[in-house]
């Protein structure tokens, strides 16, 4: 396959890095180089996390600004986070839901308004999605695995890996909730195909 560079980010305890181990699972069944950096801040407190996935004949597992074909958030305001990864015109894939972090927590104006967000993303690029990631987690029968339904939704447009090898790799990640988090992916999956959102 091509080269690809993918920034992930969100809160503690969302499961960011099991994303990331998800696909490094893929790309080992199907021969794929990949190469993984974990950035974690204040995580058991709900503070943000972010995660680099590259895959190909990369020599360095760090992004380098305007490096990333693609970004994926599962919180709205972490985009921020990851967002100068972003190569121009890149897509940028966000959970839907609005999760307060730990600072804006304790500060509540301190969250960024919706608005401000997006009008920084379009500076770099019109490509982005929003995913109701939380309800489709739910209708899959757990509230936690947000991360699933939002790998599914990206995989339907970026076909990375076999949908087989990822099932397979999701199933091999957590064999006690195997089903329900299969069940999460296949509904972001059919999300995407079914009921399209505009670019």
């Amino acid at each position: 396959m091509t080269q690809f560079s993918l920034a992930l980010s969100g809160l503690g305890g969302q499961g960011i890095m099991t994303v990331s181990q998800i696909l490094a699972a893929a790309a080992g069944r199907e021969g794929v180089r990949v190469l993984l950096f974990e950035g974690t801040g204040i995580s058991q407190r709900g503070g943000g996390v972010f995660g680099f996935v590259r895959l190909g004949d990369f020599s360095n597992p760090k992004i380098p600004l305007n490096g990333a074909e693609a970004l994926i958030s599962l919180e709205l305001s972490e985009v921020a986070s990851i967002f100068a990864f972003l190569k121009p015109g890149g897509e940028v894939w966000i959970n839907a839901a609005r999760i307060p972090g730990y600072y804006s927590k304790l500060r509540p104006e301190l969250y960024p308004p919706e608005g401000k967000i997006l009008d920084l993303i379009r500076l770099k690029t019109p490509r982005v999605r929003f995913i109701p990631a939380d309800r489709l987690a739910r209708e899959a029968g757990s509230a936690q695995a947000v991360n699933m339904a939002m790998l599914g939704a990206f995989i339907r447009r970026n076909p990375l890996f076999s949908k087989e090898s990822l099932i397979w790799a999701i199933e091999e990640s957590n064999k006690k909730f195997a089903e329900k988090n299969t069940n999460a992916f296949r509904r972001g999956f059919d999300f995407v195909q079914t009921e399209e959102t505009p670019e």
